[in-house]
């Protein structure tokens, strides 16, 4: 799996969180981006209330809201995988990704069997669900370009990109902070960085019109 290719259609961000206070922010952007008929891809591991499954995929819709519940860290490849090939065109594509690695490195450092893995192996998963993510982000990008391509219109709102939010911690444990550099440099480069979430917030009103 390699980086997605930079595109017009496409626009990613990182939110550096310092605690895991942050998932009524992420709920609040979700509600305001489907006031304005958007489509928004919510996958984590975190649970929100949903109103239904879909044939025990853990994936759920609420409005414009699709949310992927995560399983486990050494699921998530496959589950975004699958996430992928069970897209049916007339559900629309995304306008907005959030991807909450934090809370995917959370979960895994609370349960008992994990914490007997060692350090490099933790690593190496993590590794693995960036580079899921990358990959499932430039074939959501491919399916943009090919709707340009055959001059329709991917969305009811008129917009033609999609943003992307992967949340991740401030802090790098597990990984070393060379560790940490490494992964945004292999599978995040180039992405806009936010300590903030008001301000990426406000940005991601801007990009997708959702100030007025």
């Amino acid at each position: 799996m390699r980086p997605p290719r930079p595109s017009n259609f496409i626009t990613n961000h990182i939110y550096l969180s310092h605690n895991n206070d942050y998932d009524r922010n992420v709920e609040k952007l979700c509600e305001r981006a489907t006031l304005h008929n958007k489509r928004v891809m919510l996958i984590t591991s975190r649970k929100y209330p949903l109103p239904r499954e879909h044939d025990g995929r853990q994936t759920a819709s609420k409005g414009r809201i699709s949310v992927c519940r995560l399983i486990d860290i050494e699921a998530t490849p496959q589950q975004l995988l699958d996430l992928h090939d069970g897209y049916q065109p007339f559900h629309g594509l995304p306008d907005l990704i959030i991807f909450d690695l934090h809370s995917i490195i959370a979960e895994v450092l609370q349960r008992p069997v994990m914490q007997q893995c060692s350090t490099d192996k933790l690593v190496r998963h993590i590794a693995k669900c960036s580079a899921a993510f990358a990959n499932y982000r430039e074939l959501v990008c491919n399916e943009w370009l090919v709707a340009g391509d055959s001059g329709k219109s991917v969305t009811e709102n008129g917009s033609h990109g999609v943003d992307t939010i992967v949340v991740m911690s401030q802090e790098s444990y597990p990984m070393t902070p060379a560790q940490f550099k490494l992964l945004m440099g292999l599978y995040f480069w180039g992405n806009e960085c936010y300590t903030s979430f008001s301000k990426l917030s406000a940005q991601i009103s801007i990009s997708q019109g959702l100030t007025a």
